[in-house]
């Protein structure tokens, strides 16, 4: 068996990624897949062997910070180094383009190989799904197109870094699920949300700890919307308040995956005010 070869994914490749997808469960959309190529057009790349592809992996750059994400590779050509080889073009692309940092989401059983990769525990990032339900939010109010440089503002504040393409294009894309808190001008918080394959993927969900009060209604305006759907949400194993909401809702606890590093360190999010990550590939 030949080694893998490494391409950069193009639009042609979507057909691809849905099977991988599909394979895995994680209820992505071919809409997800579509986004993550605008977002990323040479940060996306498949592996091949002798011919046939057999794995994916998307990188994401936001500045001196990288994610990776959605490394999948078939199951009959596992143990082939063909995860290495998709991580290290992954790494090479975000090192090249200025990242000193790189930072992923790793499901326990890649643990392993991300270790010998050298990235290195931060913190769990845990999962929950629940079903939504009408409830308050009184003091909630839809998100506008107006709305979005304040939302990118305060989400800077806690994620650290600059995610305003991503956060315009979701709220392009999914009007009807995003929401804002604000009073007297200032915002508080806000909640996007997208369509899953099978559920509806909440995040980003950031609040301002100092006004903590306005993010179970936040929640409460994106669940009322969908009611009777299937949730799904990630959050930092340190934002207590979040889970607490979450917990009361009836949410179950679903397996963690674990925020890992390479590189030089470098904290720069504010957990406190992360109450939902924005998807397991971006941060």
């Amino acid at each position: 068996m030949s080694l893998p070869e490494i391409r950069v994914m193009t639009h042609g490749d979507i057909d691809l990624v849905m099977r991988l997808q599909e394979m895995v469960g994680w209820g992505n959309t071919r809409a997800d897949a579509e986004r993550s190529l605008y977002y990323e057009p040479s940060g996306c790349f498949v592996a091949s062997i002798d011919g046939v592809d057999v794995g994916m992996v998307n990188s994401f750059l936001y500045c001196e910070v990288g994610f990776i994400g959605n490394l999948i590779v078939l199951p009959e050509t596992r143990g082939k180094g063909v995860g290495a080889a998709l991580m290290s073009a992954a790494i090479e692309r975000l090192t090249r383009d200025g990242a000193g940092t790189i930072r992923l989401d790793a499901v326990q059983k890649a643990i392993p190989l991300y270790e010998r990769l050298g990235f290195k525990a931060e913190y769990w990032s845990l999962r929950y799904n629940g079903t939504a339900t009408k409830a308050p939010h009184h003091s909630i109010e839809p998100m506008v197109k107006e709305d979005l440089e304040k939302v990118a503002a305060l989400d800077r504040r806690f994620f650290g870094l600059d995610r305003a393409q991503k956060l315009r294009r979701v709220q392009h894309d999914f009007p009807e699920l995003c929401f804002k808190a604000s009073k007297g001008g200032i915002l508080h918080g806000f909640i996007m949300a997208k369509l899953g394959a099978s559920n509806v993927r909440v995040g980003s969900w950031i609040c301002d700890p100092k006004h903590a009060e306005y993010a179970e209604p936040l929640l409460n305006a994106l669940s009322s919307k969908v009611d009777g759907r299937k949730l799904w949400l990630g959050i930092p194993e340190f934002n207590k308040a979040s889970v607490k909401v979450v917990s009361g809702k009836g949410f179950t606890q679903m397996p963690s995956s674990l925020r890992m590093s390479y590189g030089a360190y470098k904290k720069v999010e504010d957990t406190s005010g992360i109450f939902g990550i924005g998807a397991p590939e971006k941060g």
